[in-house]
């Protein structure tokens, strides 16, 4: 078993329910590790310095690899995009980028999520998000990639 498949399940080992994996990546031709956690209502600092620690246990106990490497654990990060279905649902009402695999991209605010289905709702240009807006369901399998918009205006 490779280190990333260790992690990987280590990871899934020692979260408690309110969290869940990501995903574990490590950088082509490097010796990073990257460990991205998420939660329903969010990650905190703690859980990512609780986890790290015992991933770190873990590695020293097993002498896992003969070449160092260094590893991080933190959440995805606002430019990672959504690949989770299980981390839709606490970004409803925040715009979402979405790529679908046709090549087409959309934007707008997510109103729904169902189990394989997303809804966003467009936006008027001059008006911007009005309560009879236009509304697209959106199957899972037909998005590339949806990325959170942060926003700074009030």
């Amino acid at each position: 078993m490779n280190i990333v498949q260790q992690l990987t399940n280590w990871t899934n080992e020692f979260l408690p329910p309110h969290l869940f994996l990501v995903e574990v990546e490590q950088m082509q031709g490097s010796k990073k590790i990257a460990v991205y956690v998420d939660g329903d209502n969010g990650v905190r600092i703690e859980d990512c310095r609780v986890l790290s620690k015992s991933l770190n246990a873990k590695l020293d106990e097993m002498e896992f690899e003969a070449e160092p490497f260094y590893f991080e654990v933190s959440s995805p990060g606002v430019d990672k995009p959504l690949i989770m279905m299980r981390q839709y649902p606490k970004h409803i009402g925040r715009e979402l980028m979405i790529k679908l695999k046709s090549n087409t991209e959309l934007f707008g605010k997510l109103t729904d999520v169902s189990s394989n289905s997303i809804t966003i709702m467009f936006k008027d240009k001059k008006k911007g998000y009005l309560p009879n807006a236009t509304q697209k369901e959106i199957a899972i399998e037909e998005i590339a990639e949806s990325i959170v918009q942060i926003s700074f205006k009030k």
